[in-house]
């Protein structure tokens, strides 16, 4: 990787808050723990990860310590657990069609950062995602379903790339974490960053979000 990982992070503070965060450490590991998990993924065909009544025992009694919240896709293809080697209590996991920052989607990040402490939120947008095509074909949609729709096309905007428009949708979540006040200030107080990420379903990689232009 020729960027670091707090060139990463640097990009997501830029996209999410709209200006240079302090740095954070912590999650500078815990993104470095992220994408160890991801080459554990790639290399073996099961997770690693102990499931056990000890592990399960534990955090029932002492509670939970995520090392990272990450708000990813519904779709089926896409577990952040296995595709990040982690196991109970490893990450606090938002999932909806499109990845898409809905006020519950924030307040549960909210949740992860204030009360959970932890150190790095991480939106990961996927190849082939079904709310994206869904936004691009511009089929109508009724109900709940039709106003989910309706803001991944907000996101997408006005790419017709597949590609380039779920870049468009990840960058529309990764913005609207400022409008958090308390995100914003833990971020301004260096104990939260923040990254962007593009999972492969064919390949199992995930892709760190860099500035366009950046070499990858």
């Amino acid at each position: 990787m020729e960027h670091s990982y707090s060139d990463v992070l640097a990009c997501g503070g830029q996209l999410a808050m709209g200006e240079e965060l302090p740095f954070c450490p912590e999650a500078e590991a815990s993104l470095r723990c992220l994408m160890r998990g991801n080459a554990q993924y790639l290399e073996r065909s099961h997770n690693p990860t102990e499931l056990t009544d000890h592990i399960r025992l534990t955090t029932a009694h002492e509670g939970q310590h995520p090392y990272a919240a990450v708000l990813c896709c519904a779709d089926s293809r896409v577990p952040p657990e296995h595709i990040f080697s982690a196991g109970i209590g490893d990450l606090f996991v938002i999932r909806n069609a499109g990845n898409v920052m809905s006020p519950t989607a924030l307040g549960s990040l909210e949740y992860a950062a204030a009360h959970l402490h932890v150190s790095l939120i991480l939106i990961m947008a996927h190849r082939g995602c079904g709310a994206v095509v869904a936004a691009l074909q511009k089929h109508p949609e009724h109900g709940a379903l039709g106003e989910l729709i309706a803001e991944v096309r907000v996101g997408v905007g006005h790419a017709h790339d597949p590609r380039q428009a779920e870049r468009n949708n990840l960058l529309h979540s990764l913005e609207a974490l400022g409008e958090s006040e308390v995100l914003r200030d833990l971020a301004d107080r260096g104990k939260l960053a923040f990254a962007g990420a593009v999972y492969d379903i064919r390949s199992g990689a995930v892709e760190l979000l860099l500035p366009e232009g950046s070499a990858e």
